[in-house]
């Protein structure tokens, strides 16, 4: 099951909202500082589930020149499209596909098979 990070961060939303609703009008005012700190800051990390090295490339197709590559396992930051996909062209690792994902390398955006990889912490 892939959750994105919109959800995970919502959530985590509720989840200190409902921590503030508990407290007390008469709290001292860092008492709700330190509930309102209680959810981390979101992350989004493109993991390598592949089981082999995975490209990277410049655009979303194999045609573009490969940017560097992520290990079997490995995970690298989101890219600038967090953990949508683009339509691109097709590819045959991990099963096949048409979609991309966005990953970022040295600074810039590179781009992934989306089937060959998995969205998280």
């Amino acid at each position: 099951m892939r959750i994105s990070v919109k959800t995970a961060v919502a959530g985590l939303a509720a989840v200190a909202m409902v921590g503030l609703a508990g407290t007390t009008a008469t709290a001292a005012p860092h008492a709700r500082k330190e509930a309102a700190a209680v959810a981390p800051a979101a992350s989004c990390y493109v993991h390598n589930v592949s089981g082999s090295v995975l490209n990277i490339r410049s655009g979303p197709g194999q045609t573009y020149s490969v940017l560097g590559t992520l290990a079997a396992g490995a995970k690298l930051s989101c890219g600038s499209k967090l953990d949508t996909q683009t339509k691109g062209q097709s590819y045959t690792s991990c099963g096949g596909g048409t979609y991309w994902s966005t990953i970022r390398i040295n600074g810039r955006d590179g781009w992934v098979a989306s089937e060959c990889v998995a969205f998280g912490a």
